[in-house]
């Protein structure tokens, strides 16, 4: 891995040095000395000697109060030398902390930014040469003049301005650095209301002070970050992160983070434990640690927690939720911050009621962004669509041939106009919140996907109440991560968010893909380095099939693309867990009509494993202080057995009950154990779903979408003639 220092020197010194010039620190003294039209051994030694100077010049005039101080920086050429000095690294290399102004501006894809106390221009430099429409702000004319002229030398544009002549624009720039700026001011909380205001909503600030006392630089007036800490609230900011020292900084509502569900907080002696009953996990926590967790209540902000919580510090704050959400411990809800354009395109053939009332529900969304672009691709319906969405504000595109959803979704968003396109199907309609819950998400420049739940309608006979509550689009009530290997592996495109950028950059959906491309764009995107998020609170309502034999062919058309799926990502080979226990259970009961004996000794071995698991979980508990007894581990321990009876069950279920279920004709002790597996998740589910359905309804049709599905399955492995699909990687389990 790359060392961030050596890369932040690489760029620094990239910017800065002239062509020519054999190393930064002779390139910028002698370009000060072109500048000056001095001697470049002259213009060296006032540079070695900058700091001095002006700590000497301050304590000779001794300004007292704003004025006075003010003053003090407008007179004076001391600080061309200082810092062209310190720029050049000569003595230190702390200068290189403005380069993460630079790596935030890119992270979030800041496009105007500035510099605020930019003295002779050096991070103004290193922003404009990296594409951002730069400002630089500095109330030193003559470092003003000399930041002019080196741009000029450069052939880069820039606006300069004096922020006490002049107001700065609101909202008019999406990061604003204050780099070693704030600890000259007398009113540094003024400052940063004012900095605050000219971001726009969601944009970032970049701010350094020193949190240690100088005595080489008695011009620093305050050296407590707690000061700045304390003025967020009111200037409207939130830290985001603390990069080498510097605070990244948002403006807007922070993110709130509360318990994930499931979760408790216990106070034990020396601190707390997270402790959960299903599964039965505890998570340790010093007492400092706990005191943080106890401060969000109920949920909060990081500023919450850290008025609630004395003597916490906030970069360590922020920190440690962060970590905790990433360990999927918290649940973190974005800020509401900027709301982009976003454009919404839906793929349309045939279904011209439903196609209205799609659009009509996109028309009617409550977003703060302003009305969205709605994009309708019909793809070669007959007749077409545009009596049915006559006096409708969308746009039509219309493929007199068919070429499929991901063509349409594609041509949809080549005319997209906004920085987000959305993507929803014509037999959907949306909530009003849709894409208020989403996109916040999208503010984290790192995600470039983000989807909701997808829901049916109970009603309509007996496949819409299956769907209603095991459709293959819904992605369930919990957040989460997508990808391979997650919990969540993809989202279907009927709720989906892109980054319009990302979805040029990937080149769109397959085409070539008749089912699953949606799965695949996630996947590439993730392969691309940027995230997927699902949020269960964007909610679509999707209009499933009702008849039985439209909903298993599309079962089986589903399992195909799994196939197609995997041999254009062979990372998604999936894992197929053996739970040892349960195994030994099953045996038992295989082996009892034919060899009693052998039976009761694997049901033996089984009881004595988990006997030995209640001991163990029991004497980890006690080792927390929670004190709490095999009655409460057992029943733990039981349902996360239970869930490995299920897990196994449903994989048998989709790739291999026919033909175990035709051996079992031959064998017919295998027939036993193969039923508890056939009949645990469907069962389960129907408990824990409670479906407006009989139980051996709902057994039936689940029955009978896992057939459907693993006869797409071994046609797919026929089509693309590979066995691996039916192949996973085992692993052997507890």
């Amino acid at each position: 891995m790359a060392d961030p220092r050596a890369q932040r020197r690489a760029l620094w010194a990239e910017a800065l040095t002239l062509p020519g010039r054999p190393d930064l620190a002779r390139s910028l003294v002698a370009e000060l000395a072109a500048y000056l039209g001095a001697p470049p051994a002259v213009v060296a030694a006032r540079c070695r000697e900058g700091a001095a100077a002006l700590a000497a010049a301050w304590e000779a005039r001794a300004p007292a109060g704003p004025e006075a101080v003010a003053g003090f920086y407008r007179q004076g050429d001391d600080y061309l030398f200082e810092l062209s000095w310190w720029h050049a690294l000569a003595e230190d290399d702390s200068a290189l902390v403005q380069v993460v102004a630079l790596e935030q501006a890119r992270a979030h894809g800041c496009r105007r930014a500035l510099d605020f106390g930019s003295g002779v221009g050096a991070l103004g430099l290193l922003l404009a040469r990296h594409g951002l429409d730069v400002s630089l702000a500095e109330v030193n004319p003559v470092l003003q003049s000399y930041a002019r002229w080196r741009f000029a030398r450069r052939g880069l544009a820039a606006t300069f301005l004096d922020p006490e002549a002049e107001p700065l624009p609101a909202a008019g720039y999406d990061l604003v650095a204050a780099m070693d700026v704030l600890e000259h001011l007398p009113d540094p909380e003024a400052a940063l209301a004012r900095l605050a205001a000219a971001l726009r909503p969601g944009g970032v600030m970049v701010v350094h002070a020193p949190d240690q006392p100088d005595p080489l630089r008695p011009m620093h007036l305050w050296h407590e970050p707690e000061r700045l800490y304390a003025a967020l609230p009111a200037a409207g900011l939130w830290l985001e992160q603390m990069v080498a020292g510097a605070l990244v900084l948002r403006r807007g509502a922070g993110p709130r983070y509360a318990l994930n569900g499931g979760l408790e907080l216990r106070a034990v002696p020396g601190g707390g434990v997270l402790l959960s009953r299903s599964p039965l996990i505890a998570f340790r926590l010093n007492e400092r640690a706990r005191q943080m967790v106890a401060a969000l209540g109920a949920g909060g902000t990081a500023l919450e927690a850290a008025a609630r919580c004395p003597g916490a510090d906030l970069a360590e704050l922020t920190g440690f939720l962060e970590g905790l959400a990433r360990r999927r411990l918290l649940l973190r809800r974005p800020p509401e911050g900027a709301w982009p354009l976003v454009s919404v395109v839906v793929p349309a053939h045939g279904r011209h009621a439903q196609t209205r009332a799609c659009v009509e529900s996109l028309l009617a969304l409550d977003y703060p962004g302003g009305p969205v672009e709605v994009i309708v691709v019909d793809d070669a319906s007959r007749p077409p669509l545009a009596e049915a969405l006559a006096g409708l504000p969308a746009r039509l595109v219309r493929h007199e041939r068919s070429r499929g959803p991901s063509a349409a979704r594609n041509a949809g968003a080549a005319l997209a106009a906004g920085e987000l396109v959305a993507f929803t199907d014509n037999d959907c309609v949306v909530r009003p919140d849709w894409l208020r819950a989403l996109v916040p998400y999208l503010g984290d420049p790192a995600v470039g996907f983000a989807g909701g739940r997808v829901v049916g309608p109970p009603e309509g006979g007996p496949i819409m109440a299956f769907e209603a509550v095991r459709s293959s689009l819904d992605m369930g009530p919990n957040s989460g991560e997508v990808g391979v290997g997650q919990s969540i592996p993809y989202m279907p495109s009927c709720n989906l968010i892109a980054r319009r950028v990302l979805l040029e950059r990937l080149g769109g959906f397959a085409e070539d893909m008749p089912i699953g491309e949606d799965v695949d764009l996630i996947w590439r995107g993730r392969e691309a380095g940027a995230r997927a998020l699902y949020a269960p609170e964007g909610v679509v309502v999707h209009h499933h099939r009702s008849r039985l034999g439209a909903f298993m062919r599309r079962r089986a058309f589903y399992a195909r693309s799994e196939v197609d799926l995997l041999r254009r990502h062979p990372a998604s080979r999936r894992l197929m867990q053996l739970p040892v226990t349960v195994l030994l259970l099953l045996g038992a009961l295989a082996l009892v009509p034919a060899a009693p004996w052998a039976g009761a000794i694997l049901a033996a071995v089984a009881l004595a494993l988990l006997g030995a698991e209640l001991a163990a979980k029991g004497r980890r508990l006690r080792g927390l202080g929670l004190g709490l007894g095999a009655g409460a581990a057992a029943p733990a321990i039981l349902r996360a057995h239970h869930a490995a009876l299920y897990h196994l069950g449903a994989n048998v279920l989709r790739y291999y009950s026919l033909p175990l279920f035709a051996l079992a004709l031959l064998w017919p002790p295998l027939l036993a154990p193969l039923l508890a597996l056939a009949l645990a998740p469907p069962l389960s589910d129907h408990a824990r779903l409670r479906p407006a359905l009989a139980p051996w309804t709902f057994v039936a049709l689940y029955w009978l979408e896992l057939t459907a599905y693993q006869a797409g399955i071994w046609a797919g492995c026929l089509r693309w003639r590979t066995p691996l699909p039916l192949l996973p990687l085992v692993r052997m389990v507890r």
